[in-house]
């Protein structure tokens, strides 16, 4: 058993030997002091079950050291027997008991009052020991029941964080403060492809793009609190990827030291794309509306597409003839632009090529190739020079989209990458076809622009001829008027000169009836425009509606030179517009008497339900480049501006053998002249009821 201490304060060593002799005993520490001071020092130092205490002691006696010692928190619980010798007097008693003493034994004392008295406080204070004894190690038990709870909820914790981190679509990691590996979640593994120990120190650095590995480091490096970052990741198929990196810096146990990195890296590869899309066919808006002159306009395109969606790129329309055109071809390397050129037109815009513009301009449909190596090469090229300048251009992926607008095919735009820089996934394709729909509307656009300045050239040149047409009748009335004017005038008694007057009477008709056809002819423009350009049709006999426009022209045949040979045949009974049809051939023989006099060859047959009328000059023919607009508005077969006329006359007519559902055609050719056809069906009406049943026909089938 454990030695107790028991402190004695006594001036005298008499009284304290006394006490030791009373007190000794193997389970006894007795700690002796022979004044006040000392016995605080001791008090400073061990840990007493009772305090024996004399009374009168030179310097600071009993009542004051029990006041000091009943003061400190650690000695104030201690027991306090009194002894003296000197006084019995209840006050001293009272006294002692008023400065916190438990007992107060009067020298000589009884030792075995004495030693029973002791063994109560000892018995006490080891009680209490006992007590504090076992509330410690209870202290202790439940601490160590706490701090392993701790630890099964801190694992919990860290499994139930992992769990987490491996269920979310991001990279999760954490870092030791100077960057290297400490955890990353199965995200991470699985999309780069590395295991735990390629990622362990600073490896997993060899993933990260080397321009944005910089950035990434100086965090580690300055110690900053925080980084948001965008920055590119390899994954397992060898593609780098855009990632947004949020890193923030952990301090746990000291504020100003960082202990670990936790962050996250999120796929923002596809927004990235989508941006750069964005802003790629921004400015591709811009271009193309900067000028309504499309070469211009794809030039500047291609120089836009190349390097982004190409290393070199081409467009081709399909041009008015129907035929493949190639505007513009642009290569990043000035070196292999003519051997881009050379193999686009000479190859890849074939009619049999499988692999180009012509191609896709046939079907409609896009085709792209991202892994173009010898053996597509050697399958796909028609001769040896296009397999060599496809290895020479050293292209590994393609892509050629058509150029669509109202589902009509305009032409085609190709790329072509060389290099592993890129391939022509869906995002790319869709950038490609995006832009393909813009080109499209702008080229259509430009050339409707084109289409409206040429028209306003054609109007400004009708007005002038038109103005000149009109102001000549006009002339020549007014001179005639006047010249009438004159006669009267000058007439005496009454006598008019009747000859001169009739003269110029007839001159001023003819003039009138020359404004009143001009007129006419604009009228009958004016209806075809605007919708209201009537028929009516009724029974007739051909022949006597030829026969009626000869009788009406046969004076200015004559006068014109012209020689008028006539075959109609037998009379043929058909259902036509007899005005409008008169019109026709009324315009057929004024082209021949201002362009070609001389002979001319006016024919009528009849085969089966149809009948046609040739008229045919001996002239010097139209020009070749004239033969298709010839029919057009505004156009005439000359430039010559001494001939006379709107370049009107040969649109009515095609209008009017529309309305009554037959064609005009026309030869011409410096040798033989020039001959116009006209086919009609023999009973109009029947004509259009026979088309309309075959047109609804149709519509039920379909």
């Amino acid at each position: 058993m454990k030695k107790v201490n028991i402190l004695v304060v006594d001036d005298r060593p008499e009284g304290v030997m006394a006490v030791q002799a009373v007190l000794n005993s193997p389970n006894y520490n007795v700690v002796t002091a022979s004044s006040g001071n000392e016995a605080l020092k001791h008090l400073l130092k061990m840990e007493f079950a009772v305090i024996l205490l004399d009374v009168q002691m030179p310097g600071m006696n009993g009542f004051e050291t029990a006041s000091i010692v009943k003061t400190r928190e650690k000695s104030k619980d201690i027991p306090i027997i009194f002894m003296s010798a000197v006084s019995q007097d209840e006050q001293y008693v009272y006294q002692g008991y008023g400065v916190g003493a438990i007992d107060y034994l009067l020298k000589p004392f009884d030792p075995y009052i004495l030693r029973s008295k002791v063994a109560i406080f000892v018995d006490i204070f080891r009680k209490n020991q006992l007590i504090k004894d076992q509330a410690t190690k209870l202290y202790e038990s439940e601490q160590k029941a706490h701090a392993e709870k701790i630890d099964r909820m801190e694992m919990e914790n860290l499994r139930r964080y992992q769990y987490l981190a491996d269920s979310i679509p991001q990279i999760v990691f954490r870092l030791l403060p100077n960057g290297e590996y400490e955890y990353f979640n199965k995200v991470w593994y699985e999309y780069t492809g590395l295991s735990q120990d390629k990622s362990q120190g600073l490896a997993w650095k060899d993933v990260i793009h080397p321009d944005d590995l910089q950035e990434l480091m100086s965090l580690f490096r300055d110690g900053n609190e925080a980084m948001v970052s965008e920055c590119r990741i390899l994954n397992h198929k060898g593609e780098f990827r855009w990632h947004l990196v949020r890193i923030q810096a952990e301090r746990y146990f000291n504020p100003k030291e960082i202990s670990a990195w936790l962050g996250t890296a999120t796929d923002i590869e596809d927004r990235k794309r989508e941006e750069e899309m964005q802003k790629f066919l921004a400015e591709a808006g811009e271009i193309l509306v900067s000028t309504l002159d499309y070469r211009l306009t794809l030039q500047s395109i291609t120089k836009l597409a190349v390097p982004y969606l190409a290393d070199w790129c081409a467009f081709d329309i399909v041009n008015e003839e129907g035929k493949l055109e190639n505007l513009v071809i642009t290569h990043k390397d000035p070196q292999k632009q003519e051997l881009a050129i050379k193999l686009h037109d000479k190859y890849l815009c074939r009619p049999d090529s499988e692999v180009g513009a012509a191609k896709v301009i046939k079907t409609g449909k896009y085709i792209v190739f991202n892994d173009i190596d010898q053996e597509l090469i050697q399958r796909v090229s028609l001769d040896e020079e296009q397999k060599q300048l496809t290895t020479e251009l050293a292209a590994t992926a393609a892509l050629v989209v058509p150029l669509k607008l109202h589902g009509k095919v305009l032409g085609a735009l190709t790329f072509a990458v060389a290099g592993n820089r890129m391939k022509y996934d869906q995002y790319f394709i869709d950038t490609a076809e995006e832009l393909s729909k813009r080109v499209s509307l702008a080229f259509e656009n430009s050339k409707l622009y084109r289409i409206s300045q040429e028209a306003i050239e054609v109007r400004n040149e009708f007005l002038s001829i038109a103005s000149h047409e009109l102001n000549t009748p006009i002339t020549s009335l007014k001179l005639q008027l006047q010249m009438v004017r004159k006669t009267l005038l000058a007439s005496r008694d009454g006598q008019i000169p009747m000859d001169r007057f009739t003269k110029s009477v007839d001159a001023s008709v003819k003039q009138v009836d020359r404004l009143i056809n001009l007129v006419q002819i604009l009228l009958d423009v004016s209806r075809i425009q605007s919708g209201r350009f009537t028929f009516n049709f009724e029974e007739l006999n051909a022949q006597d509606v030829v026969k009626e426009v000869y009788e009406r022209h046969k004076e200015i045949l004559v006068n014109s030179g012209c020689n008028l040979e006539m075959k109609l045949g037998e009379n043929i009974p058909v259902v036509w517009d007899k005005i409008r049809i008169e019109q026709v051939i009324t315009n057929l023989l004024t082209n021949t008497i201002k362009y070609a006099p001389g002979l001319v060859e006016l024919t009528m047959e009849e085969v089966e339900d149809q009948v046609t009328i040739t008229v045919r000059d001996h002239g010097k023919g139209i020009p070749e480049n004239k033969l298709k607009s010839i029919f057009e508005r505004f156009e005439r077969a000359t430039t010559n501006e001494s001939v006379s006329g709107l370049g009107l006359g040969l649109f009515i007519v095609k209008q009017i053998v529309d309305g009554h559902m037959g064609k005009i055609e026309v030869k011409s050719s410096p040798e033989e002249g020039t001959t116009f056809k006209v086919t009609l069906p023999k009973d109009v009406n029947e004509a259009m009821e026979k088309f309309q049943a075959e047109q609804s026909s149709e519509s039920q089938y379909h």
